[in-house]
């Protein structure tokens, strides 16, 4: 039978009064017996000996999986036939904000083709950087575009103008 933390502190409880009450009761020539401390020092024996049953598994209660922040940037399609998906060409940083001052996500390896295709979320606000989804952590993040091929025929004003977070 299992017991809680508190009835173990409650079984000591009673058998350390029990101790001390003994302790100080007058002594008699005859001898007593002390049933009560005997069955509490008896159960703390066992209680103490006693190995723990397996845990059961506990079914889990279903929880709301959080929809992550950056699904609300719908991300354009292209018609694979017309337009080459933008690509990473070099190795690279992905950076909360556009440069090294801002918190480094990931560095993003290339393919053995010397390349990685992303996702454009959108055009950094500062000159020169783009945002896209981070291929290892699937959120934003900012990257050079002097690392980046994008198409010629894809039209960059589809995207929205992205500031850096603080």
């Amino acid at each position: 039978m299992k017991r809680t933390g508190l009835q173990v502190r409650q079984i000591l409880t009673v058998l350390l009064v029990n101790i001390v009450l003994s302790a100080c009761a007058p002594q008699s020539s005859a001898p007593t017996v002390d049933v009560v401390s005997t069955v509490a020092a008896q159960l703390v024996a066992d209680i103490l000996t006693q190995t723990a049953g397996a845990a059961t598994a506990t079914p889990s209660l279903p929880t709301e999986t959080p929809t992550p922040a950056f699904t609300d940037t719908p991300t354009p399609t292209f018609p694979p036939s017309q337009i080459n998906p933008p690509r990473l060409i070099a190795q690279t940083g992905c950076w909360t904000g556009p440069g090294d001052t801002y918190t480094l996500i990931s560095n993003i390896e290339l393919n053995a083709k010397g390349r990685k295709n992303v996702i454009i979320l959108g055009i950094g606000s500062v000159p020169g950087w783009v945002v896209i989804r981070n291929p290892y952590f699937n959120n934003p993040c900012w990257v050079p575009l002097t690392a980046m091929e994008i198409d010629p025929n894809m039209d960059m004003t589809q995207f929205p103008v992205m500031t850096p977070g603080p």
